[in-house]
């Protein structure tokens, strides 16, 4: 089974420094999907793959110890067909 995350970190996505660490682990996961930085300057994460690897993911996210009261996780079924991991972190 497979299944997708929708998370949304609610810090300053442009200097946030943990974010490489976040998308090391997505890519050793084989997540696909996308991480940008949206209109209110917050990391937003949008990713699919094995259940396993998403709860390994989202267990990884949430132990940051800087992170828990800034984050927004929604877990779905339906995935979007992602075919790779894209960074639009600029």
């Amino acid at each position: 089974m497979a299944k997708r995350a929708h998370i949304i970190i609610n810090v300053a996505g442009k200097r946030f420094g943990n974010r490489f660490f976040i998308q090391q682990k997505a890519l050793e996961l084989g997540l696909k999907g996308n991480f940008r930085i949206n209109e209110n300057d917050q990391l937003e994460i949008d990713v699919e793959g094995k259940n396993q690897s998403i709860d390994e993911f989202l267990h990884f996210i949430q132990k940051g110890e800087n992170l828990k009261s800034s984050l927004s996780i929604k877990t779905f079924d339906d995935l979007q067909g992602y075919e790779k991991l894209n960074f639009e972190l600029m």
